[in-house]
């Protein structure tokens, strides 16, 4: 099948205009630092940071709506000539956007939805509609993206262009993650994550800390993944959008938790132990791995251990802690067991 490139739509400008406008003020920042004016050299820092932060924001929105219209069109067995040009816009706003001309980018993610029609547009919006419900409970993000779909759906009949522009805001805060089924990343990955909670003096809540740093040669794709909390208790936010990873890629990821009823602090075990459970997952082989630290002047005993395991994996045993001293920190491996191996479907 030919794949014809579309011309993009005048995006270009745009990009240019933002990169002059970013060159430009970094300028102005190193000429107020020579005159040694560190307040307006702050100020204007200040605002760059939010100018390229935005950028970023735009460039990220732009690659999950591309990625996710690239995947529910490789997905279809048969092209309509709608759906062909919708490819074809797709594949060159992936060029621009290494190319660094995002505007361009832009212009293309508008055109592939426009150029599906009405049938295709539809049939877009169900299978997306279709993925959200099944996924269970859903992040504010996946909440805010159904909720569009919902409203593209009332609108195709109606008005066409108002459909389209809710199918585009979905893809762009959601991307291919809500398109088709994503494997376990524990399975198809290779990572180390880590898992620890800490207690701010003063405040109602703790501080669940998530890191995951990529150890392997692909990217890790955008996923999502569900604080691991205690049973009932509450974390905000309930559900993490990760975005894609490259090799040697590192992020932290902060989320408040919060014990169900009212707990005075000092009867909250974590205030007494600091304990960070690491995961080093390898294509399906999960190594894990507790360290415990006695933060009391006492010595603890019979401490018993149970991290929480990933779908697919489950603890062999729960490590036991005899004792640990006061101020002492031990490291406790933990037994795993795959469970799709276990039952001869791993490979």
């Amino acid at each position: 099948m030919a794949r014809n490139k579309a011309p993009a739509i005048g995006g270009a400008e745009a990009t240019l205009k933002k990169i002059d406008y970013i060159e430009e003020e970094a300028q102005n920042i190193q000429f107020a630092i020579w005159s040694n004016r560190p307040v307006s050299a702050r100020k204007l820092l200040k605002n760059l940071s939010k100018e390229v932060d935005d950028a970023e924001g735009q460039i990220m929105d732009l690659y999950r709506a591309l990625s996710s219209l690239e995947r529910s069109l490789e997905e279809l067995e048969e092209l309509s000539q709608g759906d062909r040009n919708a490819w074809d816009l797709t594949m060159l706003g992936l060029q621009h956007l290494r190319e660094g001309n995002w505007g361009a980018a832009a212009d293309c993610v508008e055109g592939a939805v426009a150029s599906m029609g009405k049938d295709g547009l539809e049939r877009s919006l169900s299978t997306l509609g279709r993925h959200l419900n099944e996924m269970g409970e859903l992040s504010d993000i996946e909440n805010i993206a159904l909720t569009l779909v919902n409203q593209g759906k009332r609108n195709l009949d109606s008005d066409l262009a108002a459909a389209a522009k809710a199918f585009e805001d979905a893809i762009r805060a959601l991307g291919p993650v809500a398109v088709s089924e994503a494997a376990s990343p524990f399975l198809v990955n290779s990572f180390f994550m880590s898992v620890g909670t800490t207690w701010p003096e003063g405040r109602d809540h703790g501080l669940m800390v998530i890191t995951l740093e990529n150890i392997g040669d692909n990217n890790i794709s955008t996923m999502r993944l569900a604080p691991p909390v205690p049973y009932g208790w509450s974390a905000t936010p309930k559900m993490c959008e990760i975005p894609e990873i490259p090799p040697e890629g590192f992020i932290e990821i902060g989320v408040e938790i919060r014990p169900s009823g009212s707990f005075p602090q000092t009867s909250l075990l974590g205030t007494s132990l600091n304990i960070t459970t690491g995961y080093l997952a390898n294509y399906g082989q999960l190594k894990v791995q507790s360290r415990v630290e006695n933060r009391t002047p006492n010595t603890m005993k019979g401490i018993l251990l149970d991290p929480w395991m990933p779908e697919g994996f489950e603890t062999l045993r729960l490590p036991l802690i005899e004792n640990i001293g006061p101020g002492d920190v031990v490291h406790v491996p933990v037994e795993t067991l795959n469970l799709n191996d276990a039952v001869g479907i791993g490979s």
